[in-house]
């Protein structure tokens, strides 16, 4: 009889860890199953991080402290072990990636279902991947322990409006934000005030590109000079952008016209026939630094980030320049554009589960909110996570008037809108098109009709393959 039923209580465990295992298995199939079928993907609030459990994460960035790699390393390093003395059983491996192969290699990731976990994005608001890229908004659902409790998640209110704005597409936001940086082109404060420009008012307010014609005509006589890079497309897209202007719509229609890319070209070859540039255009991209730290440039465009931050270290001990930032003349409203960094989560093809995914949103938070500040001291940006600004402002190595307007210009600026994944493809292609087309107007004889025909015409036929492509899937 005691053997029947120690026989009866092993068959009872058996079954019982049977139902286990079988529910489980269908758990995971029924996620996986339901990512394969396209359908909306969800991180069940439930689910903790397991203590016992070790989750191996991956955190692909760029050397942030540029010419100091192994500084930046180092200071990975040292977060990633602070990081650990919360969370000992998430292991983080990371990679540094090269600026200029670091998205193609994202992109291979992405197409072989196996990215990295986490992706410094340090080159604007994107949606890269909408089957394998997690909406940020997932991790802020409350559990039903939270509810119980009316524990309320704040996290969305932690964040600057604009940043999340920028990265929010069909109700989800698809990234971490990092930092704000406006759109600017840099000036001479000194040379500019001999042209009477009213540089207050422009700092306050903006200006439009017809007063911005009228004062390069005034620097032109006095023999300052207006630099633009021709070698660099950004400032194209600015002019773009200040003019409130997407490249492809959320349906995939070409959203460039001849008027608006007639005036932009339009615009900077009046400029060239006033001869507000230097005498040979094409040695432009050379000129733009020396031109302009000797006195000879009143503005220079385009300035990115790392450009920016090696004309704040020079500024104040170069005698002939007093360096403002200045809003990008546009046609209306006056807001300048603004870029916005974030960290982007991913999934793999192979889905890890929903602990996994939180104990890769952990890390990107603590990196986002923790270490951020660093960073954002360093490079000179805004910080997006509000909790960080007021230190930021006490802690930056900014002149005053300076760190004013970048956060006057934050608080004020215009976002690109979101696009789909599929037509951030698109839109790169388009580009390709637009920045070979840039450099042939300065380098090349060809008119403003030309190179407007050339774009619409190629980017045209780039939206008829890919829809062509869409009807027979």
């Amino acid at each position: 009889m005691a053997n029947k039923s120690i026989f009866n209580w092993r068959l009872l465990a058996t079954i019982f860890l049977l139902i286990s295992i079988i529910s489980g298995g269908a758990t995971y199939y029924f996620k996986i199953f339901k990512l394969r079928e396209g359908k909306t993907f969800t991180i069940d609030p439930e689910v903790e991080i397991d203590p016992n459990q070790e989750y191996q994460i991956t955190y692909w960035d760029y050397p942030l402290f540029i010419g100091q790699k192994d500084r930046y390393e180092e200071f990975l390093k040292k977060s990633i072990k602070e990081f650990n003395t919360l969370y000992p059983n998430i292991k983080v491996s990371y990679r540094l990636l090269s600026f200029v192969k670091g998205e193609d290699l994202l992109y291979q990731s992405l197409e072989s279902g196996k990215p990295p976990d986490i992706y410094n994005n340090i080159y604007g608001s994107r949606l890269i991947n909408e089957e394998l890229q997690i909406p940020i908004n997932l991790f802020w659902v409350p559990s039903s322990k939270e509810k119980e409790e009316n524990i309320v998640k704040n996290d969305k209110d932690k964040y600057d409006n604009l940043a999340l704005e920028a990265l929010t597409y069909k109700e989800k936001i698809w990234g971490l934000p990092n930092w704000l940086l406006p759109q600017f082109w840099v000036g001479n404060k000194r040379v500019l005030k001999k042209s009477n420009l009213d540089i207050n008012k422009i700092a306050q307010q903006g200006w439009t590109w017809e007063e911005f014609k009228d004062y390069s005509l005034k620097l032109k006589e006095k023999d300052y000079s207006i630099i633009f890079n021709p070698y660099n497309s950004d400032l194209f897209y600015q002019l773009l952008a200040a003019n409130n202007k997407n490249i492809v719509s959320n349906e995939g229609k070409l959203l460039l016209n001849q008027k608006i890319l007639t005036n932009i070209f339009e615009n900077l070859n009046k400029l060239k026939e006033n001869k507000v540039f230097p005498q040979r255009v094409t040695k432009m991209n050379k000129r733009l630094l020396p031109d302009f730290w000797q006195g000879k440039a009143a503005i220079i465009a385009p300035i990115n980030m790392w450009l920016l931050n090696n004309l704040y270290q020079k500024d104040s001990k170069v005698s002939r320049v007093e360096m403002i930032l200045l809003s990008i003349p546009n046609s209306s409203d006056y807001k300048s554009s603004l870029k916005v960094s974030s960290l982007l989560l991913f999934r793999q093809q192979a889905y890890k589960g929903d602990d996994h995914s939180k104990a890769v949103y952990e890390f990107a938070k603590f990196i986002n909110q923790e270490k951020n500040q660093i960073i954002s001291q360093r490079l000179k940006v805004l910080p997006a996570y509000l909790p960080l600004q007021e230190q930021w402002k006490r802690e930056v190595k900014l002149k005053e008037e300076i760190k004013d307007q970048l956060i006057l210009t934050s608080n004020s600026s215009r976002i690109t809108s979101l696009t789909s994944s599929k037509n951030l493809i698109l839109e790169n292609k388009i580009k390709e098109i637009i920045d070979q087309n840039y450099k042939n107007f300065w380098l090349k004889n060809l008119t403003v009709d030309e190179i407007v025909q050339d774009i619409l015409t190629s980017s045209q036929n780039l939206i008829d393959i890919n829809k062509k492509q869409s009807q027979e899937k």
